[in-house]
């Protein structure tokens, strides 16, 4: 049981400190996006990633689209689009393969759309449809986006995970071993995509990204805790794969709301110890 000193700090006693030890960063992996609800609310923190507690789903079909769903969506449909651009060798993209690349994204799009129409059962089409509709826009632009970068960085992995028990749609090379990152800690997660320079051989991760882009130039690095995934997921393959060099990571804000905007964070150096 838990005491509380005079200080008014709780401290362990000897029967509960082995439970606690076994939730440690160093015990067992955690997610990026439990660490990032650490850093909104402990508490929150407690009751999903070590109490394991969720709220009831209640099986009902879909009326209106959350943005949950949305993402999830939206990210199958950018993987399943990269995935068939490699197949045909089409990555990099240049603004001369863009029309070929987007006929590979339409079907993409069609394949993920009927998949999971099935398995989410809209309950009013005009919504799925005006939804499915929005992300087609955006994923085309986004497209152009990829093609207007240039042939610098090609896009290598899509969904890569580590540490994930379902491997389902995931990159091939991924792998169930969690990343122990410093030695110390173990985390769990997927990454969106990772991009390799064409000269220097060095790999970029990207996380791509859905909302509204609330980064500031120049400042956000991990935006106390809120936006790990650029450092913490470059930190995480360089201890997954010690022989490369991991340049950096960025967000990409690959929609409308998002203004289509890149965010990169250096991580050579000192970088990743601001």
């Amino acid at each position: 049981k838990q005491w509380e000193p005079a200080d008014g700090l709780v401290r362990s006693t000897e029967s509960t400190r082995a439970a606690l030890a076994a939730q440690r960063l160093g015990a067992r992996p955690y997610s990026l996006t439990a660490l990032q609800r650490y850093s909104a609310c402990p508490y929150q923190f407690l009751m999903a990633a070590v109490y394991r507690l969720a709220p009831l789903e209640e099986p009902a079909p879909l009326q209106t689209m959350d943005p949950l769903t949305r993402g999830d969506l939206f990210h199958q449909m950018q993987a399943a689009a990269l995935r068939r651009l490699q197949a045909d060798g089409l990555l990099p993209l240049s603004v001369d393969t863009l029309p070929a690349a987007q006929q590979r994204l339409t079907a993409a799009i069609r394949d993920v759309h009927d998949r999971e129409y099935d398995r989410l059962n809209p309950a009013i089409d005009r919504v799925w449809q005006d939804e499915i509709g929005a992300m087609t826009q955006d994923l085309r632009l986004w497209l152009e986006k990829l093609a207007e970068e240039g042939t610098e960085w090609t896009p290598e992995r899509f969904e890569f995970a580590f540490g994930l028990p379902d491997m389902e749609g995931r990159d091939a090379h991924s792998t169930l071993e969690p990343a122990l990152v410093d030695g110390r800690f173990k985390l769990r997660g997927s990454i969106d995509m990772i991009e390799r320079h064409r000269t220097t051989k060095f790999i970029r991760v990207t996380d791509h990204k859905t909302g509204k882009n609330r980064t500031q130039a120049g400042r956000t690095v991990v935006d106390g805790g809120r936006v790990l995934q650029p450092v913490v997921y470059g930190l995480a393959l360089t201890a997954l794969f010690p022989n490369e060099t991991v340049y950096s990571g960025r967000l990409f804000y690959c929609t409308t709301a998002g203004g289509f905007h890149d965010y990169e964070i250096p991580l050579l150096g000192e970088a990743p110890k601001r």
